[in-house]
């Protein structure tokens, strides 16, 4: 069944007077649902027959923005595969599908971002396919599940990085046996230790899905990947390893081997701080004796500045107490009766007082 209506705001509940009825459908597609918030309201009755849904969201705006995983859970009860697109779902959340553990395909487009434990409880999928717009993993994106085949090779911009990805990618393809296939665009110019990591038990048939710059690798190359990227070392930074172990160039490691060499890691850290404490003792006290002589410094400049400034005050003061008791200071200003310089000063003078 196939319902491409915008206006679809769910079924209707089925009517208490009327007989009741199964419906038969295997397969159920809702494109353009203008329906905000998808939840169990909207499908009111159990469909116990359908293994495929496909929830699609191209042109209605503000349509389908979330939905109840909860809710669609007890709905579909038989939910194996599950396709989604929705312009306004950019980023999978934590427990987004926490409820439908039954399902063994997801497809999912439009997607950019895959944030910490987005998958918990699908630990029965076959295929898990992110699309063509991943831009951002988080680093326990792929915690608590497991899936046969992740497909990111139609994320033709998603850019690997060990840095960031290497511990994501770690807890897959950890023996001999091939137990999860991750697909990258064929586009990767830059080998990663991510990809040798996942790739380094691959079968040789499955070396053309591979990308190019893996595929066209030498031999020599490829036999030299542990002594370039040093697996063991970047597992040690890992802080979530798959419980099973994890094989390395025919090296069996168990898990406990990387967790007691993280704790030994942080005593030595420890361990250095004590080693060399007597020079931290003997340097503690030379940097309080630089800090108060720094501190006594500023402290005599303040001062003899305060000093300066009060010596300045008192002379002012002192020059207005002798002043006050003598006569008051005039500034005489002459007017001569000619223009023939006269020696001796006129006795009529104009005073002004100052």
């Amino acid at each position: 069944m196939i319902i491409d209506n915008p206006s679809f705001i769910g079924f209707l509940p089925p009517s208490n007077s009327k007989s009741s009825y199964t419906v038969q459908i295997y397969k159920l597609s809702i494109k353009d649902i203008s329906i905000r918030h998808l939840q169990g309201k909207h499908f009111p009755i159990v469909f116990n027959t359908i293994h495929e849904l496909t929830l699609e969201n191209y042109h209605a705006n503000g349509g389908f923005r979330s939905f109840n995983d909860g809710e669609l859970a007890q709905s579909f009860p038989k939910l194996r595969f599950l396709k989604i697109f929705s312009r306004s779902i950019q980023h999978i959340v934590p427990r987004m599908f926490q409820h439908l553990t039954q399902l063994e395909y997801l497809i999912l487009d439009g997607i950019t971002a895959i944030e910490n434990e987005a998958f918990l409880n699908l630990y029965h999928l076959k295929e898990l396919n992110l699309g063509k717009h991943i831009l951002r993993l988080d680093p326990y994106a792929f915690i608590h599940m497991s899936t046969n085949n992740l497909l990111l090779n139609q994320s033709h911009n998603f850019q690997l990085n060990d840095e960031k990805h290497f511990c994501a990618f770690a807890q897959f393809v950890p023996s001999t046996d091939l137990k999860t296939f991750v697909q990258f665009s064929n586009n990767l110019t830059d080998c990663s230790c991510t990809l040798r990591y996942l790739y380094r038990h691959l079968d040789k048939s499955f070396m053309s899905l591979t990308p190019n710059c893996y595929s066209n690798s030498s031999l020599y190359i490829l036999t030299q990947e542990e002594r370039i990227c040093h697996f063991e070392q970047r597992l040690l930074q890992c802080d979530i390893l798959p419980d099973e172990g994890i094989t390395i160039y025919g090296k069996y490691y168990n898990v406990s081997h990387f967790y007691q060499q993280q704790i030994s890691k942080q005593r030595n850290q420890f361990s250095i701080f004590f080693q060399y404490r007597i020079y931290y003792i003997v340097l503690l006290p030379v940097v309080i004796i630089v800090l108060c002589l720094i501190i006594r410094q500023q402290k005599l400049h303040h001062d003899s500045t305060y000093r300066y400034l009060d010596r300045l005050l008192k002379r002012r003061r002192l020059s207005r107490n002798v002043n006050l008791p003598t006569m008051e200071t005039f500034d005489m200003i002459y007017h001569q009766t000619n223009n023939i310089l006269d020696p001796i000063p006129s006795r009529t003078s104009v005073v002004t007082k100052v």
